[in-house]
C-alpha cells in the first residue's frame, strides 16, 4: 500500500519487517533523508514500542520528535523549543490522542489484525514529519507567527 510519500512508505515497510513504530519512523527518516545516524541512535528507539510497554505515549510520535530534534539541531526550525508541542498537537489532531492505549482501543478488529492500524498510523506519522520539515523548507522566509500547524 502506498501512503503518498517515500518516507511514509518506508515507515510502513519497516513496520512490516518487524520494527516497532518508533524504530520505523526513525529508520525511514534516516534512510530517506540520508541522516547517517549512528547505530546507537537507532538502537535507542527499540524500547519505545507500545507506549514504552505501558500504553502511554505512542512510539511513532516519539520517533517523530526524536528526528525533529536531530533536524532542528542541524538546520534550525522557526518554532525552536516549541517544536515538540507543535508535533504533539498535529499528532493529537490527526489521531485523537497521543496515548497508544487510547488509540488502539478506538481501532476496529480489522485494524488490530497484523498490526494494520499501527502500520497505517506510523506511515501517517512519518507523513506529518515530512510535512513539518517541508513546510520549513518551503516557507523559510516566513515569520514564526505565520508558522503554525493551524495553516
Amino acid at each position: 500500500m502506498a501512503y503518498g510519500s517515500e518516507i511514509s512508505d518506508r515507515a510502513a515497510e519497516f513496520m512490516v519487517q518487524g520494527n516497532n513504530c518508533c524504530e520505523a519512523v526513525v529508520r525511514a527518516a534516516n534512510k530517506v533523508w540520508d541522516l547517517e545516524l549512528a547505530p546507537e541512535a537507532i538502537a535507542v528507539t527499540s524500547l519505545f514500542k507500545e507506549g514504552m510497554d505501558s500504553g502511554c505515549t505512542c512510539g511513532a510520535l516519539v520517533g517523530m520528535v526524536m528526528i525533529s530534534g536531530i533536524l532542528k539541531t542541524r538546520h534550525g526550525h522557526p518554532l525552536d523549543d516549541k517544536l515538540a508541542a507543535d508535533l504533539t498537537a498535529r499528532f493529537r489532531t490527526k489521531f485523537g490522542s497521543t496515548c497508544c492505549r487510547v488509540i488502539c482501543k478506538q481501532r476496529t478488529l480489522w485494524e488490530k489484525i497484523g498490526r494494520k492500524g499501527c502500520i497505517v498510523l506510523t506511515a501517517k506519522t512519518a507523513g506529518i514529519l515530512e510535512e513539518v520539515w517541508s513546510d520549513v523548507r518551503n516557507h523559510a522566509d516566513q515569520s514564526l507567527l505565520d508558522y503554525t500547524h493551524a495553516q
